[in-house]
């Protein structure tokens, strides 16, 4: 089950690191304007996803070895 969850949060992840880099790297007008909160919006998704992410990899590892 945690592999199927893992497996699962990084395909968000995945998605929303596109995402937060196409923001960052946009030239449309209606990002360019609101930048600053699509910014902050992205990156407080993105981290704890990456953190969510990471911890589920790692744990299923520690699991694995002991």
């Amino acid at each position: 089950m945690r592999k199927i969850l893992a497996v699962l949060c990084t395909v968000i992840t995945v998605f929303a690191i596109k995402e937060t880099v196409y923001i960052y790297t946009s030239t449309e007008a209606d990002i360019v304007s609101q930048r600053n909160q699509l910014e902050l919006t992205a990156l407080s998704i993105t981290i704890p996803l990456v953190i969510l992410t990471l911890w589920l990899w790692i744990s299923s590892r520690k699991i694995k070895q002991s």
